[in-house]
């Protein structure tokens, strides 16, 4: 059940036996339905989830209610809104389902102990900060240098597989476009692909 978990802390951090063991033992498994939501807005962020099968999304709603999608997480991920797990401030993102998925959960609580008793897990926490913050960089830079068309484009050469398992909902909303845009787009590159 934790075989992709153990192999990238291996990978990261190199543990002993005995560190990896008490390290996966800190994770508990969770089954989650599509659509449930695993962090409201509001509340502090007191779990970090590794994607074992499916996907999360962390969104946030705007002033005049509309729906951003800042990260689509996939398998073998961690995600969690991680301003408010750091700073244990409230949340301004949701974590919900987008499909039937199955998570494999540690608190922060756990999370800090590993920090004090097992120091390779800090290579863990580089892991995960160094990989937030690139993501968050590249999403901004998308969406401040590109326009549209160029980041349909771009999700479709570099992550084919958003385009294939989410819905045109969600699909617009992590493009920052509306879901008319969206169709209008896939249409247009269809019809030159002909």
């Amino acid at each position: 059940m934790k075989t992709e978990l153990a192999r990238i802390i291996t990978e990261k951090t190199a543990p002993t036996e005995d560190e990896l063991t008490s390290i996966l033992k800190c994770f508990k498994w969770v089954k989650v339905n599509k659509n449930e939501h695993l962090l409201e807005q509001g509340e502090v962020a007191d779990r970090l989830f590794f994607i074992q099968k499916g996907c999360l999304r962390l969104y946030y709603n705007t002033e005049d209610f509309g729906i951003v999608t800042r990260f689509m997480a996939f398998e073998h991920t961690f995600l969690t809104s991680l301003v408010s797990f750091i700073s244990r401030e409230p949340s301004t993102e949701f974590i919900e389902a987008v499909e039937d998925s199955e998570v494999l959960t540690i608190s922060h609580h756990d999370f800090l102990q590993l920090r004090e008793s097992i120091p390779v897990w800090d290579k863990i926490y580089i892991y995960i900060l160094e990989y937030g913050l690139t993501v968050i960089t590249g999403r901004l830079s998308s969406l401040l240098t590109q326009n549209a068309t160029e980041r349909y484009t771009t999700l479709l050469e570099n992550n084919p597989e958003l385009i294939q398992r989410l819905s045109n909902a969600n699909l617009a909303s992590y493009l920052n476009i509306s879901p008319e845009t969206l169709s209008r787009l896939k249409s247009r590159i269809f019809k030159q692909k002909k």
